[in-house]
């Protein structure tokens, strides 16, 4: 049987999965993560409640797939827009992951590449080409480049040094896909990401409050795009 992993960072973006999924399924402990384990059209999910952040992440993700073996790992959840077209609530399924805040380039290293890493990741093309047929019908949807930063980013001075650094190609930043990401491929596991936009901080300052006002909606946007390549 196929074994799917869903990692969310925040209870919200869980929460919004299982109501999308319509589970009242039983909460489980793993390793301090609480976790659902379900099956669906012959297909075994591992939903599980990451934590926020690269290090709470990376941890996680591991653990998870040396317990449970999963084919796919899919990370669901939020971020902010870092294009001014971009709306709150539209749905961005990255192909290339980068990290937004590591800074070697003193040692010959281009800026985001980790020494010993790739300067950037790739999600798994089967997966991220059916997500976008998944999404067709929801929100709008873009495809591009995610960034990992360990800062929310709210100031102008943010924007533009991302915008700076990456060529303007980074649509939405958040904390936790480029984990995914290095964790994903060090284990050799097919990966993709979901995000949903609940602020968009390339419009000016304040997207703080909108984080907070549309954090909800958009966590169950993203979750809907998870159960719709779900059950296909």
């Amino acid at each position: 049987m196929k074994t799917i992993a869903i990692l969310a960072a925040m209870q919200q973006e869980l929460d919004a999965v299982l109501e999308a999924f319509g589970l009242a399924a039983s909460k489980t402990d793993f390793c301090g993560m609480q976790i659902y384990v379900f099956e669906l059209n012959a297909i075994k999910f591992v939903l599980a409640l990451s934590g926020v952040g690269r290090a709470n992440t990376a941890m996680n993700a591991a653990l998870i797939i040396r317990e449970f073996k999963p084919d796919e790992v899919i990370n669901v959840g939020s971020a902010g827009g870092l294009q001014a077209e971009q709306k709150i609530l539209d749905v961005v399924i990255p192909n290339e992951v980068v990290a937004l805040d590591v800074d070697l380039t003193a040692l010959g290293f281009e800026y985001g590449q980790v020494l010993g890493c790739p300067k950037s990741y790739f999600t798994d093309e089967k997966m991220r080409e059916k997500l976008i047929e998944a999404s067709k019908g929801l929100a709008a949807a873009h495809v591009g480049t995610v960034g990992s930063s360990e800062a929310f980013i709210c100031r102008e001075e943010q924007v533009r040094e991302i915008q700076r650094r990456f060529g303007n190609r980074v649509l939405c930043v958040e904390m936790e896909a480029f984990s995914i990401a290095v964790v994903c491929s060090s284990f050799g596991i097919p990966f993709a990401i979901i995000r949903s936009l609940s602020d968009v901080p390339a419009k000016g300052e304040g997207n703080e409050h909108d984080f907070n006002t549309f954090l909800s909606r958009a966590s169950k946007n993203a979750a809907k795009l998870l159960w719709e390549y779900g059950k296909g």
